[in-house]
């Protein structure tokens, strides 16, 4: 197998062959003496521990709420594959959303996503791995991992293969995906966080280590030893180390050039109230411990009072809402019935109102709402439901992005697919109406395209979208063929100015009516623009007139109906009866 960092990207070749007459100096790298080079550990505040961190989540109810539900809410509908590009260019690998005949960048040839490439990454994602998992449930800890201790580690096991004559590692296949815990892995940098830099390895013997200065050759198999990037300190008496690309480690909430920060700890002291308010209301509840108070009786004779109240118990019993009278004989002249209180009530020590206040800090820090927690509250202000779902929304849409721009890509890049990517559905399934609307618009931006000289195609993947794709056409096609002209005679087209409707090109209106004097002019299509009205549609008004006082009246309502043709004939023969200009 050639090592990762063998082949380089075009842009890095040409600049190396730019560069190769001129001597090159770097910028030199800060110094941030921060770390100490080995095995890293965490930032935690003091007397805090990882496990303690996971307990304490696992106990509170209010944690394991809000995780919960983010976690159910980011992987709710699941993931899809969908192709990474329309057309990608074989020789400078510039990918395009659209179709093109070539690249426009160099004029080179261009592919389309190989769905082959894609093959043996969904079958593998499909399987379950030697603990019985889903990749979906490998999900839901990474997520777990994430929202405790904002460090998240996924073990890629890849199978090596060997050229049994060289010793070489040809290529590899990963093989399975499981989840790292965050109590065990570590990550190994130098002073200034760089991965590696302090232990090499033999990807084919992991238990030979090797340290700075020794020497770069497996003692077993000869291989070079690479740098080891990654350790799990969870093995009886010996590490597991892991080289560059076997473990994806992320961070959510504060990512760094090591680890995280995590929530719970910045939540402790919230957290641990929270707790002990819990436990305080089990205690009283459940053993009955520190009675409320005592009623302290003064008196002379203590047997008559014990007879007293052991008749009122009986009464009691009898009838709940039976008072008792009391009275006191004193031989002194002094007495009295006193109320001591032990504790204080719920009420008293606003218990509800404390327990909402961190409630509410603690979900407004992971961008749960409270409506997602099942608690509806008073309306308005941040408590109305609209608003308390898109601002769940939103931290929901932050934490899909983790996964989709940042693991998964990573992800299928070990896997060495190139042409395809993996996404999250959204979370919140849109309606038919918006979907309506959304294909709506897309429809009337085809149009508009369509009339700027672009041809849309509808695509086949859209799942149930309407989406185009757009193609340049021809302006010479596009021209229309010139169409031949009926022959006009004084401006007007022969026959009268009515076009042939009849056998023989013979105007369906008889000779001499067609625009004769008082004849109807032509109608339009429509029958719009001349009064005339037709079976396909009614007139329209045109420029409108003033008549006076009053509202407006059209040029159209002006003119009245049409006349007949007999009309027409008795306005002919009048008109020729009638002396020249009269």
């Amino acid at each position: 197998m050639a090592e990762d960092d063998a082949g380089e990207s075009r842009i890095s070749r040409f600049l190396s062959a730019l560069a190769s007459p001129f001597r090159r100096r770097t910028t030199p790298q800060p110094q941030m003496p921060l770390y100490t080079t080995g095995i890293q550990e965490p930032v935690l505040a003091q007397g805090i521990t990882l496990p303690a961190l996971y307990a304490v989540t696992h106990e509170n109810l209010i944690l394991r709420t809000v995780t919960s539900k983010l976690n159910q809410e980011i992987f709710r509908r699941g993931y899809y594959w969908e192709k990474k590009f329309r057309a990608k260019c074989v020789e400078c690998d510039d990918e395009f959303q659209h179709e093109v005949e070539e690249c426009p960048t160099c004029g080179g040839e261009v592919r389309e996503p190989d769905p082959n490439d894609v093959a043996y990454g969904k079958w593998l994602l499909n399987q379950e791995n030697s603990m019985e998992q889903s990749f979906l449930q490998v999900l839901y800890e990474i997520e777990r991992d994430l929202n405790v201790v904002d460090d998240a580690f996924l073990i890629l096991i890849k199978e090596y293969y060997v050229d049994e004559e060289t010793g070489d590692i040809q290529f590899y296949r990963v093989k399975e995906v499981v989840r790292g815990d965050p109590i065990f892995m570590r990550i190994i940098a130098d002073k200034r966080g760089v991965r590696g830099g302090r232990y090499r390895i033999c990807r084919l013997h992991r238990d030979q280590v090797a340290y700075p200065g020794q020497d770069h050759a497996c003692p077993v198999c000869g291989s070079d030893m690479v740098d080891a990037h990654y350790v799990n300190m969870a093995g009886s008496g010996k590490n597991q180390y892991f080289t560059k690309g076997e473990v994806l480690h992320i961070s959510k909430y504060n990512p760094s050039k090591l680890y995280g920060k995590s929530p719970v700890n910045t939540l402790w002291r919230q957290a641990m109230t929270l707790t002990a308010m819990d436990n305080y209301m089990y205690t009283a509840y459940q053993k009955r411990r520190s009675p409320k108070g005592i009623i302290s009786v003064t008196t002379d004779n203590l047997e008559s009072m014990k007879s007293f109240w052991k008749g009122v118990d009986e009464k009691l019993e009898r009838d709940p809402h039976y008072i008792p009278k009391v009275g006191i004989e004193s031989q002194t002249g002094r007495g009295g019935v006193n109320w001591i209180k032990f504790m204080d009530t719920l009420e008293e020590m606003q218990y509800i109102a404390v327990r909402d206040e961190i409630r509410n800090r603690i979900a407004a820090f992971f961008g749960v709402s409270s409506i997602f927690m099942i608690d509806n509250g008073k309306s308005g202000g941040l408590n109305n439901e609209g608003l308390q779902i898109l601002v769940t929304n939103r931290a929901v849409e932050f934490g899909q992005k983790i996964y989709t721009e940042v693991l998964f890509p990573r992800l299928l890049r070990e896997m060495g697919i190139t042409d395809w990517k993996i996404t999250l559905y959204p979370n919140e399934e849109e309606d038919e109406i918006t979907r309506l609307r959304r294909d709506e618009m897309e429809v009337n931006l085809a149009q508009r395209m369509q009339m700027l000289g672009y041809k849309p195609e509808l695509m086949e993947e859209g799942e149930r979208d309407v989406r185009f794709t757009y193609k340049k056409i021809d302006e010479q096609a596009q021209q229309p063929q010139a169409q031949p002209q009926m022959p006009m005679r004084g401006g007007m087209p022969m026959g009268g100015g009515m076009p042939p409707n009849a056998p023989g090109g013979r105007s369906a209106v008889p000779p001499g009516m067609g625009m004769g004097m008082g004849a109807m002019p032509p109608s339009q299509p429509g029958g719009e623009g001349q009064g005339i009205r037709t079976p396909r549609s009614p007139a329209r008004p045109q420029q409108r007139s003033s008549g006076g006082i009053g509202s407006p009246i059209s040029n159209v309502q002006q003119r009245g109906l049409s006349p007949t043709i007999p009309q027409q004939n008795s306005q002919a023969l009048m008109d020729s009866r009638r002396l020249r200009g009269a």
